[in-house]
């Protein structure tokens, strides 16, 4: 019995296959969270260029239009077509103004808003002020905000359907306010 117990713990044929079926699960699990990982940092990526290719278009202009906010979305469904259908743009254009007495309070006035896929127009009640930087008097900044649903190519693995949303903040380049037109 003794010698047949030595025989079996020295054979090792068969033992490459054991270590396959027992390492094959962990690289398919690291497998599985790999690309499921990668897919969510490049959708975020993907959206963050958006939002900020988008702003960068806005802040370069003297005027803008409700057929120009058509173009940008437009723009923002080529940018993003894993989502195009569902995804949310809102552009707004701020105003600082100090306060006067010391006092009063500080005030940030919406000069325009328009809102595409869902997206409503903000106002000064709706403004999160967290999302702008300090600013100077009679200063104004654009604010585009683009909200991107994703959802993860592999269900149950750490990653859940979510949305990105995304603030950029830019100043208008060439004049201090950016004027809408209609």
């Amino acid at each position: 019995m003794l010698t047949h117990l030595r025989r079996f713990a020295g054979d090792t044929r068969g033992s490459i296959t054991v270590e396959f079926m027992i390492w094959i699960p962990v690289i398919m699990l690291w497998l599985s969270f790999s690309v499921a990982f990668y897919d969510a940092n490049k959708n975020r990526n993907d959206a963050a260029k958006a939002a900020y290719t988008i702003s960068d278009l806005v802040s370069r202009q003297v005027e803008v239009s409700e057929a120009f906010f058509d173009q940008l979305a437009a723009l923002q469904d080529n940018l993003l077509p894993r989502t195009a259908a569902n995804h949310r743009l809102r552009i707004t254009s701020i105003q600082f103004l100090e306060a006067e007495d010391e006092d009063a309070e500080d005030a940030w006035v919406v000069q325009w808003s328009a809102g595409r896929r869902g997206a409503e127009a903000l106002t000064e009640d709706t403004l999160n002020t967290n999302l702008l930087p300090p600013m100077a008097d009679l200063d104004t900044v654009v604010l585009v905000e683009i909200a991107v649903p994703f959802v993860p190519v592999m269900q149950n693995v750490g990653i859940n359907t979510q949305t990105w949303s995304l603030p950029v903040v830019s100043r208008p380049r060439f004049v201090s306010s950016i004027v809408k037109t209609d």
